[in-house]
């Protein structure tokens, strides 16, 4: 018998296998599919963190704004008069820029607010827009490699983000006493320590009023309550309150109990709110709104329980039978010593509670 026939060999031709193909083609859609996995979590990163940035800018930019209102502040204490700082906004916006800029951002928007009828400003949002410039370098080498905040002219691309930020600044409850200022209880003595009196923080809320220069301006300071003020009875505490819900703080500060028998502040019936550092006369504009908010009182002042009040050399006093009306109309002439605190030049002495007025 002849030999068998061999099998023919299968031939197997390279690139031919169609497993072979499959693998390399699962291969490349997993790189593919991690490289745009590993983009995507590069571009979140970098969105957060800049978003991060943009706020952190926003933040320091509006505690720079405010500064200038703790700095006034301060200065005026030492200075021995009581704190009546008002915004500025070229001085505000030149802080928050440049406090911006140094966190890579650029102030978009800033205006300031109150809680006084706008008459002060001490509460300041701030805007920034984020920008980090892809351009590094201007050829002819004005610009160097550290500063890669926009300016608004780069033609190359940007990355950008909004952030907004508000800050107050709260100025202490202040008063008086033979040895000077004194805030919170404590005499203030220098300058660093009146800067630190001065609260300067970030807050949720702008306030209730917007800031407007052109608005009458009297004296605006801190609202205190009625405990504040010593033993006051009920009608005056009364009064007090309505007063303040009705103008803000519309003083500069105010006493009330002290130690007198001949006087209703003996008696817990009588505020002095002062509409001038001690010892000076009210600016135009301060004087108008004291006009403004006695007339109120003296319109009101049968409901309220007002007994009398005296302001600038003159008095109206209700128990005595004074009609009702503008107070230009109805005052009287009070006294003229030559000292304008205790001729009530710099404030207002208001009276309120039984009995006539002292």
């Amino acid at each position: 018998m002849g030999s068998p026939t061999p099998a023919p060999r299968r031939r197997h031709l390279l690139g031919h296998r169609d497993d072979g193909q499959a693998n390399i083609l699962l291969l490349f859609g997993l790189t593919l599919a991690l490289l745009a996995l590993t983009l995507l979590f590069v571009r979140v990163g970098a969105a957060g963190d800049q978003r991060s940035r943009v706020q952190t800018a926003a933040d320091a930019a509006a505690l720079a704004a405010v500064s200038a209102l703790q700095e006034s502040a301060a200065e005026d204490l030492v200075e021995g008069r009581f704190p009546m700082p008002l915004f500025d906004e070229e001085v505000a916006r030149e802080r928050a820029e440049e406090y911006a800029r140094a966190n890579d951002a650029v102030v978009t928007d800033l205006r300031a607010s109150d809680n006084v009828m706008g008459r002060n400003g001490n509460i300041v949002r701030v805007e920034v827009r984020g920008a980090i410039c892809q351009k590094e370098l201007e050829e002819d080498g004005s610009r160097h490699w550290g500063d890669v905040t926009c300016d608004g002219e780069e033609d190359g691309s940007t990355r950008v983000g909004t952030a907004a930020a508000i800050a107050i600044a709260e100025f202490p409850e202040c008063g008086r006493d033979d040895g000077g200022i004194y805030c919170s209880g404590a005499e203030v003595t220098s300058l660093d320590q009146a800067r630190r009196v001065v609260s300067v923080h970030l807050v949720d809320q702008e306030g209730r009023y917007e800031f407007d220069p052109s608005r009458v301006v009297f004296g605006a300071g801190a609202i205190v309550d009625c405990a504040s003020l010593g033993q006051l009875h009920p009608t005056m505490c009364q009064v007090h309150e309505t007063l303040q819900a009705e103008f803000g703080g519309f003083y500069l500060t105010a006493g009330g109990y002290r130690s007198e028998p001949t006087s209703d502040h003996g008696y817990g019936m009588a505020v002095d709110y002062m509409m001038a550092p001690i010892g000076t006369v009210p600016t135009p504009q301060m004087h108008d709104s004291a006009v403004g908010v006695i007339d109120w009182i003296i319109q009101n002042a049968h409901r309220l329980g007002v007994k009398g009040l005296i302001y600038d050399h003159h008095i109206w006093n209700a128990t005595r039978g004074d009609p009702v009306g503008p107070w230009m109309e109805v005052r009287r002439f009070h006294q003229d010593t030559g000292n304008l605190t205790q001729d009530h030049v710099d404030h207002i002495h208001l009276a309120a509670g039984p009995g006539n007025m002292r």
